[in-house]
């Protein structure tokens, strides 16, 4: 079953998503799912849903949102912030909390690139049972100032990300955070997962994450898969950990 939901965030606006619960499941574990950059709830080729009715089958609930000013939440996308998406995470986390229809003591935290990185950054301040990392992308903080100012310098206020006005001011605020001493003081478990052929996180920066925690974790390479694990087997290998690690830990 899903749900169509709506939360309120800290600042009064919406956020847009949807909550799948396993039939004849009473409150089951939930897997909370972070979106990347300039995507969406439903991920790249619809990953996230699919991944989303997997868990589903499995008896496991999903919720799955907008952040602030992409897809269909409130807001323009060169309004949101790095701030805004860690508040919009630890928003969308206490709703959750909140009901009944889920164990609430039970939320796994997952992000995607862009939401890896937002879910690393969030553990550590909210706690959630778990936390699930899929090749985060603590790589766009690097250099985010130096990029900011060069657009900054040529009289732009925004660049142009394929029809997107990206906001400079997004990676002047992002230069405030430092993502893996942020990531520090999670105490929960944890599973990062990367595909072997993806060029935009590489090892490093997933073992760098591994050395944050002291819990128990795991790092899975999914051979074959790139940044999104877009092809079959590198989906059927990403979804099959997902749903072993959760029941491993529920």
């Amino acid at each position: 079953m899903v749900r169509y939901i709506e939360v309120e965030n800290r600042k009064g606006k919406i956020l847009r998503g949807f909550l799948n619960l396993p039939d004849g499941v009473a409150h089951p574990p939930v897997v909370l799912n972070l979106h990347g950059f300039g995507g969406s709830l439903s991920g790249y080729k619809y990953a996230h849903t699919h991944l989303a009715r997997t868990l589903e089958a499995e008896g496991i609930a999903c919720m799955r949102f907008d952040f602030y000013g992409c897809g269909e939440s409130d807001g323009e996308f060169d309004e949101m912030t790095f701030t805004g998406l860690l508040e919009d995470a630890e928003d969308a986390y206490a709703w959750l909390k909140s009901q009944s229809c889920v164990d609430g003591e039970k939320i796994i935290l997952s992000g995607q690139s862009m939401g890896g990185f937002v879910a690393a950054s969030s553990a550590p301040r909210i706690q959630p049972y778990g936390l699930l990392l899929m090749c985060p992308g603590a790589g766009m903080w690097y250099g985010c100032k130096e990029r900011a100012d060069y657009f900054k310098n040529l009289g732009m206020t925004f660049a142009d990300m394929e029809g997107l006005r990206f906001g400079l001011e997004f990676n002047y605020d992002l230069a405030k955070y430092s993502p893996f001493e942020d990531a520090k003081g999670y105490e929960g478990s944890v599973l990062i997962l990367r595909g072997t052929k993806d060029e935009l996180v590489d090892d490093k920066t997933c073992e760098t994450y591994m050395e944050c925690y002291t819990g128990a974790k795991k790092f899975v390479k999914i051979e074959g898969g790139n940044h999104n694990f877009a092809s079959i087997p590198a989906r059927e290998a990403c979804e099959a950990e997902i749903v072993n690690y959760v029941k491993e830990i529920i």
